[in-house]
Formats: C-alpha cells, sequence, structure tokens
C-alpha cells in the first residue's frame, strides 16, 4: 500500500533527465560569459571613443608625422618626440648619441635599423621602430600598437586598457563560475535530500513512511529502488521479529516446564536426607539438590530474560579472586564427582580483586564445566588452569574429549548452534551453553576463546599442562577477563 501511495502521489509531476538538469547550469556558466563579453566588448567601445584612451594605431601615427619636424631640426631634442614614443640617435657608426630607451630597446633599434632583426612581432605589446636618416646621424622612434591611456598617471599605474579589460573579464568569469556553483551545489543538495532522508529513515529502522520524489528522473529510479528495498526490509524484520518471539515463547515454555521436574528432583533429594544414608550418600545428595536449586536460578533467569526481551543487568562487585576461586573448585568438584572425571586445579599465584557479578560469571564457568564433562568419558580428566598478567585474569578448562570440530570453532558461539557430528551430547541439546558463556564474558568486558588442545599448547605451557599434556587431547576454551 506505502509504495502504491509513493507512486499514486508523484505520477504527474514533471521529470527531466539528469543530462539536462546538469546542461541547465552549463548554460548558466555559457550565457554569462556571453553577456561578460558583450560587456567589456561595449566599454572598450566607448573608451575609445571617449577623450579616455588612444586608440592602438595612435603612436604610430603620431610617430610618422612627426618625421619631417625630426629631419629639418638641428638637433633631436625631446620636445620633438611625440607622446607615446621613445627615440634614440645614432652615429654612423652605431654609437648612440642621446636616448630615453633603456639597454635593450637601444641595442634592438639599432639590430633593427641595420636589418639584422625584423620589426615588430606578432604578440602584443610587441615594439615597432622607425627609422628616420639625418645628414650625419639617424633617429629611431620605438613604440607600441597598443591601446593606451591618455593621462600619464594612468599609463604609469595602471595596466594597459586591453589587459586590465582582459584582467576584469577573467574576475568576473570566475565570479560567475562561483555563483553557478554555488547554486548547483544547493540545488543538488535539495535533490538528494530525499535520498539521504530515506537512507537515515531506514538505517534506523524507521520503515513507516513514504518517499517524497523529485524531479530528476535519474535520482526517482533510485527513490523507487529504495521504496522497494524498505518495504522488503519491513517485511523481513517482520518476518523475523515473528520468529524471535516464537522463539521466546518455546523458551519461555521449555523454561516453565523445567520448573516442575527440578522441583521434584529437589523435593525427592531432600526426602532422600531424612532416610538413612551412608556419608558419601548424603554428600552425593547434597550435590543434587545444590544442582537442582542452581538450575532452578538459572531457569528463573532465562524466564525473566525471555519476558523481558533484553539482557540480564550486570550488577558487578569487587571481591578476591581467590574467594571466587573456592566457591567454584567446589561445584566443578561436585560436577566431576558426579560424572566420575577427575578434576585437576591449578590456581596458584592468582591475586588482586575480580570485577564480577558472582552468581552471572559462576553461571559462565559452570556451563564450560558443565560442557566439558559432557564430552569426556567416565575415567577423563578435567584441567583447569588460572594466571593473571597486569592486565587480565586468563582461566583455561581443558578436557580429555573429542575436541571441537572445525566448524564447531567457528559457530559455537552462536545462538542454537548445535554440532552433532562431533562432541555429541546424550539427551536435548539446544545450543545455547557457550552463547550464555560469550553473552556474560563479553558484559564483563572479557573475551571467550575457543580452541583444540593439539592447536593450543605453547612455549608458555604451565607444568600443570605439561605434565597432562598426554592424556589431554580435547577442547581448550579460555576466558580472559581484565583484572580492576
Amino acid at each position: 500500500m506505502a509504495k502504491g501511495r509513493f507512486m499514486n502521489r508523484n505520477v504527474k509531476r514533471r521529470e527531466w533527465p539528469i543530462g539536462l538538469f546538469f546542461l541547465k547550469y552549463f548554460l548558466y556558466t555559457f550565457v554569462g560569459i556571453v553577456l561578460t563579453v558583450l560587456l567589456l566588448a561595449c566599454t572598450f567601445a566607448i573608451l575609445l571613443r571617449s577623450d579616455a584612451v588612444y586608440s592602438a594605431g595612435y603612436a604610430e601615427k603620431q610617430a610618422k608625422a612627426a618625421v619631417e619636424a625630426i629631419q629639418r631640426a638641428e638637433q633631436v631634442t625631446p620636445d620633438l618626440i611625440p607622446a607615446l614614443c621613445q627615440y634614440a640617435v645614432f652615429d654612423k657608426e652605431g654609437h648612440i648619441l642621446s636616448t630615453d630607451m633603456g639597454d635593450k630597446e637601444v641595442r634592438r633599434a639599432w639590430n633593427v635599423l641595420t636589418g639584422r632583426e625584423d620589426n615588430g612581432g606578432t604578440y602584443i605589446g610587441a615594439d615597432y621602430f622607425l627609422g628616420i636618416p639625418r645628414d650625419s646621424e639617424c633617429c629611431v622612434l620605438r613604440y607600441q600598437l597598443l591601446v593606451q591611456y591618455q593621462s600619464a598617471v594612468l599609463r604609469r599605474y595602471l595596466p594597459q586598457p586591453e589587459l586590465l579589460l582582459l584582467i576584469i573579464f577573467l574576475v568576473i568569469v570566475f565570479m560567475v563560475i562561483l555563483l553557478v556553483a554555488v547554486r548547483f551545489n544547493t540545488v543538488v543538495a535539495k535533490k538528494l535530500s530525499p535520498l539521504a532522508d530515506a537512507a537515515d529513515m531506514i538505517q534506523r529502522q524507521e520503515l513507516e513512511y513514504e518517499i517524497t520524489r523529485g524531479s530528476v528522473r535519474e535520482i526517482n529510479a533510485i527513490l523507487n529502488a529504495m521504496d522497494e528495498m524498505r518495504i522488503a526490509l519491513k517485511e523481513a524484520l517482520e518476518t523475523q521479529w515473528r520468529i524471535e518471539q516464537t522463539k521466546n515463547e518455546q523458551m519461555s515454555a521449555l523454561a516453565h516446564d523445567l520448573k516442575t521436574p527440578l522441583t521434584l528432583v529437589r523435593g525427592n533429594a531432600e526426602l532422600l536426607t531424612d532416610t538413612h544414608l551412608t556419608e558419601e550418600q548424603k554428600e552425593y545428595t547434597e550435590y543434587i539438590m545444590d544442582s537442582a536449586l542452581q538450575m532452578q536460578d538459572y531457569v528463573q533467569m532465562m524466564i525473566e530474560v525471555v519476558r523481558s526481551s533484553a539482557a540480564t543487568p550486570v550488577n558487578r562487585r569487587q571481591m578476591p579472586v581467590t574467594e571466587f576461586m573456592e566457591e567454584l573448585k567446589c561445584q566443578a568438584a561436585g560436577l566431576c564427582t558426579i560424572r566420575r572425571i577427575e578434576l585437576h586445579w591449578s590456581c596458584a599465584g592468582l591475586t588482586g580483586q575480580i570485577y564480577a557479578e558472582p552468581q552471572m560469571l559462576a553461571r559462565a564457568f559452570m556451563n564450560i564445566f558443565a560442557n566439558a564433562t559432557e564430552h569426556t568419558s567416565c575415567g577423563g580428566s578435567i584441567l583447569f588452569e588460572g594466571s593473571q598478567d597486569e592486565t587480565h585474569f586468563v582461566f583455561t578448562i581443558t578436557d580429555s574429549g573429542q575436541g571441537f570440530t572445525r566448524s564447531a570453532l567457528r559457530h559455537a558461539k552462536e545462538q542454537f548452534y548445535m554440532d552433532d557430528d562431533s562432541r555429541c551430547v546424550t539427551g536435548s541439546h539446544y545450543g545455547m551453553g557457550l552463547y550464555i558463556v560469550d553473552m556474560i564474558v563479553k558484559q564483563h568486558g572479557g573475551e571467550l576463546i575457543l580452541a583444540n588442545v593439539s592447536d593450543s599448547f605453547d612455549a608458555n605451557e604451565t607444568a600443570v599442562s605439561l605434565t597432562h599434556r598426554n592424556m589431554l587431547s580435547g577442547a581448550r576454551v579460555t576466558l580472559r577477563l581484565p583484572v580492576t
């Protein structure tokens, strides 16, 4: 429906190809340049008709008009030289008698007079020389075919008129191009704003909106594609939301259903404590009761997470790392005892405080231990190692099971991932263990690293690692947590 409204609302609006859009601003620039040329041409014509400037041939006419007077004069003096001209007087041998030219001009004047150089030139401002023979000497007048100011002051301080007009032309053309560019930038930004708005709305997943069309055909084509993408994304998100809702409902139902058998297990374990049990049986019964209680806490936490659709808040606090390790060792030992798995513990040298939410972090460790015991045969071994450096605590749990497959190493931390071809679990397997561990570790600012024993041992192995290397052939899970 949104797309239909989009098309109907804009169908009567006229569209132009982007080529015409660019051509319009090119024409603006072209017209601006043509008008500038016409304006300057008119100004130049007015100047030529006024008394402000001399025409380009004025200096040549004055030089030719002065020839007769210079020939008759007894001596060439500056007052005989017409305006806009310079002179030089040579004797028969080419020695300079008098001049108001520079040395370079004097040499060129004699070369032109003797035929060694051509007179004038093809460039603007070329020097022309007029030789005037006298009895025992020769006078040479230098002039240029340029428009000149009549005022000597203007000739002294301003560029000659043609050059000045050229400079003004370039400045005006630059201003025209600048104004057209600014206008072009403003209009283009306005034309492209629907694209930016659409991209921003899609990025923020605010998909209940209608795209506004412009007048540029190619931009509208992109907007049409973005509108189709918006609709497809909206449908995909709605589908994903429905799937997530279904998953949450299933997980909530599963967690709720787990509460009943756990209550029965704990209740029956409590009844067993009222019977005549051996010390070993009492110990096993206490393990059952503690584990059932812990599972009830996990189930309740899962229910709350599913209901709120948000991560569980992490209320961390400082606690001695040795105290946390002792509590963890007690739980892990109980789990390994039930599974008849030998636990090797190496945490010597751990000091200081760990900043954590104890129950959540213990849950992460116990998930790893549970995963290790599930994939370790009876009579096997699990090695727990703890160390620290200046920045991190490093905890490693290594088992003697089959290890991770290559696929599991890449995907085991993903939610609902189940690798049933390797490290198979007897019974139900929902692929949540390592996903939950990774989530908790990240909430504590740490990192979860998965590897196999064959890939992970190196020169930094501890003595305990080396002692049990032959019996450990399975997975190796490492937690790196920051030291506070």
